[in-house]
């Protein structure tokens, strides 16, 4: 069967004059570099880099009922989200399994984003919509093709933030926080979050507005990155994307996400781990992990760290095998099981 052709970013054009080669990734077509991926990289984790990053799913839920939608979808913790706050959490199927790993800000006393990952976005806006009542007040609006997401991210990024797009934004949004702010006339939205380790701010905009944000920051020299620098800094900091991460099927104590959920989270046999594998080349996600003879987990997301100057992985193996310092094996190569992250962001 063929696959549908990649579906473009709305500001595709702009990417391509900047130089972007392009690279097919859960049904969108990515920017994959500029020209030089570990540049963009070593940007991320020195200065501030922006990102382009409205292929994530971005639904829109308001009404009186939106709150008591949202617990019967991602859980318990969304009763204990204050307006303004955002969070990490994850949506289960009937069976406990991480279906969609998303942030979720209260932007309204009744209205709420959920930012979720590519490939899952028409199951969580239908489990949403499934799990109306209904006598409720609630409307879920995907807003994924008409806006953008700009992510302005790195040591950096609230310095960049507040001289070139809205100098009080910084200021207004803390950590795991959102803010509604207007840019160009347009009503938009800032949430304070990134996916890298260090700080960032994710910017939900009108796409002209987006564009100007773009050509702002970058005539002010910030970088543009693309998905395989970003891809290095996620890996870094143990973030894992549902694809390739935690599509395998794990529970949110083996996809070492309990502390998003309320309750228990699950039984643990096999862990999402971090590696450190040994020789220069990134292994492909599936190739298998053994002991000795024995197959007992497999390479999930796996980079090259340019900061480490090691390869390193998110790895699905057996729990038993999955303590730091344990030494396993990947394609004759040997691996070691690693305290996470990789990368923790300095003050």
């Amino acid at each position: 069967m063929t696959e549908p052709p990649a579906a473009h970013l709305l500001l595709h054009d702009m990417h391509l004059a900047a130089g972007a080669t392009f690279a097919a990734y859960c049904g969108w077509s990515l920017p994959h570099d500029y020209g030089d991926a570990i540049a963009e990289y070593r940007a991320f984790r020195s200065s501030a880099a922006a990102v382009d990053h409205s292929f994530q799913s971005r639904l829109i839920v308001t009404g009186g009922e939106s709150q008591a939608l949202l617990v019967r979808v991602f859980g318990e913790t969304i009763d204990e989200l204050q307006e303004a706050e955002a969070i990490r959490t994850v949506a289960l199927d009937n069976d406990g399994t991480v279906r969609d790993f998303a942030v979720v800000a209260r932007t309204g006393a009744a209205s709420f984003l959920i930012i979720g990952e590519p490939g899952q976005r028409q199951e969580t806006a239908r489990r949403l919509r499934d799990a109306i009542l209904a006598d409720w007040d609630v409307r879920v609006d995907d807003r994924t093709e008409t806006t953008c997401l700009v992510g302005i991210v790195g040591p950096e990024a609230a310095m960049v933030v507040s001289n070139h797009l809205s100098d009080g934004l910084p200021d207004r949004v803390p950590g795991m926080h959102c803010v509604a702010f207007e840019a160009l006339g347009f009503r938009s939205l800032a949430i304070r979050i990134s996916d890298t380790g260090d700080d960032g701010f994710a910017l939900m905009l009108a796409p002209g507005v987006a564009r100007h944000a773009f050509e702002s920051v970058r005539a002010a020299g910030v970088s543009l990155a693309g998905h395989a620098a970003q891809t290095v800094a996620r890996v870094e900091a143990c973030i894992p994307a549902f694809s390739p991460d935690l599509e395998v099927g794990l529970n949110p104590a083996e996809a070492d996400l309990a502390g998003l959920v309320s309750g228990a989270s699950g039984p643990v046999r096999r862990m999402l781990s971090a590696m450190r594998i040994g020789g220069d080349v990134a292994p492909a996600t599936g190739v298998p992990i053994t002991l000795g003879p024995t197959a007992i987990g497999e390479v999930r997301s796996s980079v090259r760290s340019p900061l480490l100057a090691s390869t390193i992985a998110l790895c699905v193996v057996e729990a038993r095998q999955s303590l730091p310092g344990t030494v396993l094996d990947v394609a004759g190569s040997p691996t070691t099981v690693v305290t996470k992250p990789f990368y923790r962001r300095r003050n």
